[in-house]
């Protein structure tokens, strides 16, 4: 029977592959992160609506990276605008609104995010209401805004899969000349 050999290796510890294996996991960890990060910022959160008096009306939906348009219609087809009710599907399941704009295409929704109070849905649906009922000879232009948050998260996301990229590019650095290193003593 032969001796079992040690599992450890006699040559000094190399730190060149300590850093390469630290400068791969930093790569592979940074990629969700950029992956989630861009998706993130590229929730339609704001919500565009503007019609040309006895004209078309244009519905765009925009993140912090593209824009989109939803739906184009004249504005005779505008049916009204209406709040959706429903309830949160958090434990205390408060109740929840969101303005709808009607039209012969079809319903679209105003909020990209549920509001809280219902003071603010209806104030945006008596607003709009009041604009095509009377839609005089100015452009008719509303904008919510609901991005701030996946700007937050998306670019939280974003800038830790950066920094992420960066610490794995100085770890290659470091790998580099550890390489260097143990080569000229080797050689030596």
């Amino acid at each position: 029977m032969s001796e079992p050999q040690p599992s450890y290796s006699d040559e000094a510890p190399r730190k060149s592959r300590t850093t390469a294996i630290a400068a791969a996991a930093c790569v592979l960890l940074a990629l969700p992160f950029l992956v989630l990060g861009p998706y993130l910022l590229n929730a339609k959160a704001r919500v565009e609506l503007r019609c040309q008096p006895g004209g078309v009306c244009l519905l765009f939906h925009s993140s912090w990276l593209t824009c989109d348009e939803v739906a184009s219609f004249a504005m005779k087809d505008v049916q009204g605008v209406k709040v959706d009710r429903t309830r949160a599907a958090r434990r205390n399941r408060v109740p929840i609104f969101r303005p709808t704009l009607v039209t012969a295409h079809g319903e679209y929704p105003l909020f990209f995010q549920w509001a809280t109070e219902e003071a603010v849905a209806t104030r945006v649906e008596a607003q709009l209401e009041q604009a095509f009922a009377n839609p005089g000879d100015a452009p008719l232009e509303f904008v919510w805004d609901d991005r701030d948050a996946s700007l937050r998260v998306g670019g939280a996301f974003t800038s830790v899969g950066v920094l992420l990229l960066v610490f794995a590019a100085w770890l290659g650095s470091r790998t580099r000349t550890h390489l260097r290193t143990e080569r000229a003593q080797r050689a030596a």
